[in-house]
């Protein structure tokens, strides 16, 4: 994940309080998944937002933050 400008193309996705900016190549895989999920964890040495797949569902990242990465 990196911060940067919009561009042209990109598909900006506005909530309450967040706005994502998503580059054309990754568009289509959100959209395929049904979407993002954005989530708080607390977890012993887990702590922060973990951002999955909506297909990923469930209450667990898989394996994105077992290695003190996150999702995304």
């Amino acid at each position: 994940m990196a911060l940067d400008e919009p561009k042209e193309d990109d598909l900006t996705i506005e909530t309450d309080s967040l706005t994502f900016v998503v580059a054309p190549d990754v568009q289509t895989i959100i959209n395929q998944n049904g979407g993002l999920i954005v989530d708080f964890v607390d977890d012993g040495m887990r702590k922060g937002y973990m951002i999955k797949l909506a297909s990923q569902g469930g209450d667990d990242c898989g394996s994105c933050g077992d290695h003190g990465g996150g999702c995304g």
